[in-house]
């Protein structure tokens, strides 16, 4: 394994940006609003889980928050 993908692997997820998080949100019928707590949430707590880990899938992480909010 290269030092790269030593690095991405111990970093988790790559950061989405604003624009990716709004345009999933859009499309699974959320609002950007929601989108932006989403992100701005994330980015404060360095894109990591409650238990301190780098957080591996933005995606699943964003899914799991629209759930939550349904729920």
């Amino acid at each position: 394994m290269n030092d790269g993908a030593k690095k991405r692997k111990k970093s988790g997820c790559r950061i989405p940006t604003i624009d990716q998080i709004r345009d999933y949100f859009l499309t699974n019928r959320f609002g950007i609003e929601e989108g932006e707590l989403f992100f701005f949430f994330h980015r404060s707590t360095y894109w990591r889980s409650q238990s301190g880990d780098p957080i591996g899938d933005w995606m699943k992480a964003a899914d799991r928050w629209m759930w939550n909010l349904e729920n």
